[in-house]
Order: C-alpha cells, then sequence, then structure tokens
C-alpha cells in the first residue's frame, strides 16, 4: 500500500476528490492554536493512503500479460503458415526442362516484395521499423505493382495464384497484429497518465515496463515473422543479386572462386590478369594472378545453370561473342544472332 503527502493543490484518494482548502480547514480545527497573536495555526503533516493503487497495477499488469500469450498465439500461427507455404514454394518454384514452372514469376514477385519493404526500411532517411500506416501503404503499393506488371496473370501453375493469396494474407494478418498492438500501447499510456494525472504519482516515469513492453511486443512479432518469412520463404527462390559478379554487374558465369572466398565471373578474372593485376578488387588480397582452372566452382556454375538459365545463357553468348571479336575482328556475330539461310 502506498501513501501520498501533503503537498500539492489537488489530492486524490481513491474516488473522492478534496480541495486543499478543506483540507486546511481540518487541519486547523484539529491542531493546537498558535500563542502569537496573528500567526497562522501550525500545519501538520498527514498521510492520505491510497488503499487501491496495488490492485490498479496489478491489473494492468495482468492485462499486458494477456496480450502477450495473445501475441505468441498469434506469431505461432503465423510461422506454421509461413512453413506450410515455403513447403508448397518448393513445388511452384522449381526449375523444370519442359518450362512448367513460375520461377521466374515468383522471383520478380518477391524482387518487388523486397523493393518495397513493407514492415522495415533499409533507407538512410527512414530506416527502422514502419507502423501499420506506412506498411499498409507499403503493402498497397506491392500489391499495385503486381497487378501493374500482369504477374499473376501470367502464372503458368494455378497452385501458384493460391500461393499468392495466401502469402498476401499473411502479411495482412501481420499488419493487423502490428495495428492491434498499437491500439493497445496507446491505449496504456493513457491509462497510466491519467493516473498521474489524478494521483501525481509518476507512474509512466516508475512503470516504464508497462509501456515499454507494449512498445516492443509488436516490434518483436514484426521482427520473428519477416525473418521467417526471409529465411523459409524468400529464399526459396534464388536471387540474381546474389550471384552477380561484383566488378561487371551482371551473372556470374563460369563462377572463379579465389583463395580469398571471393567470386569472379571468368570474363572478369581473365580481364584482371591480363592487366597483371594482383589484388582482388574487395578485399584486396594477392590472389588473382594466382588463380587458374581449377579455382572453377562447378558447385555454383552447376546452380546457376540451373536457376539462372537465362541469365547464363546471355552472359554466356556475351562472352563469346567478345573473344569472336577478338580473334575474327569486329564483324564477328555470335551463330545465336544468325538466321538460317535456305541456299
Amino acid at each position: 500500500m502506498s501513501c501520498i503527502l501533503l503537498c500539492v493543490d489537488i489530492l486524490f484518494v481513491c474516488d473522492e476528490t478534496y480541495d486543499i482548502a478543506d483540507l486546511y480547514d481540518r487541519i486547523v480545527t484539529n491542531s493546537p492554536t498558535s500563542t502569537i497573536p496573528g500567526e497562522k495555526p501550525i500545519i501538520q503533516r498527514i498521510e492520505v493512503p491510497l488503499t487501491f493503487d496495488a490492485e490498479f497495477f496489478q491489473k494492468l499488469q495482468d492485462e499486458v500479460e494477456i496480450l502477450e500469450s495473445l501475441q505468441v498465439g498469434e506469431q505461432k500461427a503465423l510461422v506454421g503458415e509461413i512453413s506450410a507455404l515455403s513447403n508448397d514454394m518448393t513445388a511452384l518454384a522449381k526449375p523444370s526442362r519442359f518450362r512448367k514452372t513460375d520461377l521466374y514469376r515468383w522471383r520478380e514477385l518477391f524482387e518487388i516484395y523486397l523493393q518495397a519493404m513493407v514492415f522495415f526500411s533499409t533507407h538512410e532517411l527512414d530506416h527502422g521499423s514502419r507502423n501499420s500506416g506506412s506498411a499498409a501503404k507499403q503493402l498497397q503499393w506491392f500489391q499495385s505493382e503486381i497487378m501493374r506488371r500482369g504477374i499473376i496473370s501470367s502464372f503458368k501453375l494455378p497452385a501458384s495464384r493460391q500461393a499468392f493469396e495466401r502469402f498476401v494474407n499473411i502479411n495482412i494478418t501481420l499488419l493487423r497484429n502490428l495495428k492491434f498492438q498499437e491500439i493497445n500501447q496507446t491505449a496504456i499510456s493513457k491509462i497510466l497518465k491519467k493516473f498521474d494525472k489524478r494521483t501525481h504519482l509518476g507512474a509512466q516515469s516508475k512503470f516504464p515496463k508497462l509501456i515499454g513492453s507494449a512498445i516492443t511486443m509488436s516490434e518483436d512479432m514484426a521482427k520473428a515473422v519477416c525473418s521467417q518469412l526471409s529465411q523459409e520463404l524468400i529464399k526459396k527462390v534464388p536471387q540474381l543479386d546474389d550471384y552477380m559478379c561484383p566488378i561487371c554487374f551482371t551473372i556470374a558465369w563460369r563462377p572463379v572462386r579465389m583463395a580469398c572466398k571471393h567470386i569472379l565471373c571468368i570474363s572478369c578474372a581473365v580481364t584482371l590478369q591480363r592487366k597483371r593485376q594482383r589484388f582482388c578488387p574487395l578485399c584486396r588480397g594477392d590472389v588473382i594472378l594466382k588463380a587458374d582452372a581449377d579455382n572453377i566452382d562447378s558447385e555454383v556454375e552447376n546452380f546457376i545453370e540451373k536457376y539462372f538459365p537465362k541469365e547464363a545463357r546471355e552472359k554466356r553468348i556475351a562472352v563469346e561473342t567478345e573473344r569472336g571479336k577478338e580473334q575474327f575482328g569486329e564483324s564477328y556475330k555470335h551463330p545465336s544472332e544468325q538466321r538460317c539461310v535456305v541456299m
């Protein structure tokens, strides 16, 4: 049980309000009178107990704990849905010889989603987690961009349309939970503010855990679910940016893994060796001139050929065309660019 000292103009005890003048009159009546003429009576110190303050904070803490348990349940449901969708995505984005796959469409879709940065931003001006309002705008932009590019209508597999709807629903559910937590955060802050206004106990400063837990609940949930989306779902479809040569910024066809573990495309590696440049352009390690045919990473090469067949073919044609021009002159054209002529 707490008590409050008579040091404010208005004192609240439970639901009753006492003006300082009334209390002063009571004290004067019950206090010994002064012996000096004209002097005001001596004011005694009194303590007024607040009987229900402990009950108030306990009840508020219980409500916060209920919100935390509710969040855990919602988060568990979302993670389960992401795992289920991830298993289905393995078949939908699997490379196929007969082009019966939506690999490139899902890659473009996830690329747009990463650009949208719905719940978290990496931009310098607005980096960090987004509130529900900003997240809703980014999610709307993502859906609009998908429709503008006609990705949904170009799906070859009917199951891909269903998977897209499930993916959007996951984001909408997370957005609703984020909004719900923000409303609760505002409500707790207002409750403590009103309590402070009535009692002058400084609850907002003395009980920051109540406010802090409401703030971190929404952020923790968004981080956990977004991390699950990235690890289990988006990575099911390899992104081109992860397999680009850091020098020419095209696909690392015939990837050459240097002794420093950095990967360059074979064209850039040969160009650096011809220029007698010794140092890696990324870490400045003395590795370029030491690389040979054994440094070609066959495992990464097979992966690129499997998941990026169009980009690998374009890069191969570009490299072969460049070599042909070096041998036969600028008029050389790659066989893929020549048309068949019937004689």
